[in-house]
């Protein structure tokens, strides 16, 4: 059965099985009975404790709704597919050559990409030169590389071609590294960001390495930009007006997404951070639904694939996260596998990954809840974090 590390690891706490049971009993809106409460809490903290989930579940929850289930038979096969490509040598000579900071060997690339290993090792020494990091502190690089490979792995390449690995590798490089600039006559420089496409990623590739890059996010980030410089403020009323002044240029390419984001920032629901708001609202509205048009009409679902194993790749380096990241990052895992569900694909590997992102995503929620439950001290304010994050994964939990 696939259990994630997370996991694993928690289940060796011997109070792991009475949280479990906890937890179950919120997820179907019972109020976990007392004993429980003490065996996990001790008899002075579990009354108080029992009233906050009591008070919590009547406040919170109108309707009962169906508790998804575990898939006991879910795959493994992007999990088995990064731990193997994890002990292939070629992988490892050129991963911690990324980690290093220094340029791998074209050679090793070879091993992964093919005809296409020039232009990787070019997009490498670009993320080198602007010293791009993830969270935890590592070159941003590593994470597309390790991508590519279990890419590489799972055989999604066509026989003799390395086209779907090498779209993987670069499928944030855009996103990355074309940042949007301004004109001097102050429109939107379309012929520089078109410029950074040509000359850095292969004619080839291109149209799938769009396809994965989210504009929302590179359009949104040119907005703050202008907003930052002209000194105003980060409200709904500039952002607006910025994305029109896009949405009005003749390169139709920029300008679509940008008639896309007004129509969604109209109706977003704002609470919050105002951007990061408005970059979730892009996300969960626009940038899969986009993904998974355009694999569709392809007839060809890798593109989207390739999406699932980089939300697994994410998923898998959740620990330098924040809890609202990963919070995030789990419900986006969700959001792809629901979308890859209705797009009906009879590609029996395809589906496979879907079911494996799913459980991940499910197993990873619970870990976050599990993680407050079994918290020995400050118990009560653990407990009442574990009820928040439940509304937060509401749509992991439930059906």
């Amino acid at each position: 059965m696939f259990i994630i590390p997370d996991i694993s690891l928690l289940k060796l706490n011997k109070n792991y099985e009475i949280a479990y049971s906890i937890l179950r009993d919120i997820l179907e809106l019972n109020c976990p009975d007392i004993k429980k409460l003490e065996t996990l809490y001790g008899r002075q903290k579990a009354g108080a404790i029992q009233q906050l989930i009591r008070n919590f579940i009547k406040s919170n929850f109108q309707s009962a709704r169906k508790v998804r289930s575990h898939n006991p038979d879910s795959p493994m096969e992007i999990t088995l597919a990064r731990n193997a490509i994890e002990r292939n040598a070629d992988y490892q000579n050129v991963h911690s050559s990324i980690l290093l900071n220094r340029i791998p060997d074209t050679k090793h690339l070879g091993v992964f990409y093919g005809n296409y290993s020039e232009s990787i090792r070019n997009i490498i020494i670009k993320y080198n030169e602007l010293n791009l990091k993830r969270k935890c502190e590592i070159g941003a690089a590593t994470h597309l590389n390790r991508v590519g490979a279990v890419v590489f792995q799972l055989k999604m390449n066509d026989p003799g071609t390395y086209e779907y690995s090498a779209t993987a590798m670069l499928h944030d490089a855009i996103e990355d590294l074309a940042r949007l600039k301004r004109k001097s006559n102050g429109k939107l420089d379309v012929d520089s960001y078109n410029r950074f496409i040509d000359e850095n990623i292969p004619e080839r590739l291109q149209s799938g390495v769009k396809i994965l890059t989210n504009h929302y996010n590179i359009l949104l980030s040119y907005v703050i930009d202008i907003l930052e410089e002209e000194d105003k403020a980060y409200t709904l009323k500039n952002i607006l007006s910025e994305i029109d002044k896009i949405a009005s240029l003749k390169s139709r390419e920029l300008s679509v997404y940008a008639e896309k984001m007004h129509g969604v920032f109209l109706n977003a629901e704002t609470e919050g951070n105002l951007i990061e708001a408005l970059r979730w609202e892009c996300y969960r509205n626009l940038y899969l639904e986009g993904i998974a048009k355009e694999t569709s009409g392809r007839k060809d679902h890798r593109i989207y694939e390739i999406k699932g194993v980089d939300l697994s790749d994410n998923s898998h380096g959740k620990g330098a996260l924040s809890i609202d990241a990963r919070i995030r990052n789990i419900n986006k895992n969700l959001m792809w596998g629901i979308k890859g569900y209705s797009m009906k694909s009879t590609w029996k590997p395809f589906n496979a990954h879907i079911q494996e992102v799913i459980e991940d995503a499910y197993q990873s929620a619970e870990y976050l809840i599990l993680s407050d439950l079994l918290q020995p001290h400050s118990s009560t304010d653990f407990v009442m974090s574990a009820l928040l994050k439940i509304i937060k994964l509401e749509n992991v939990f439930y059906l």
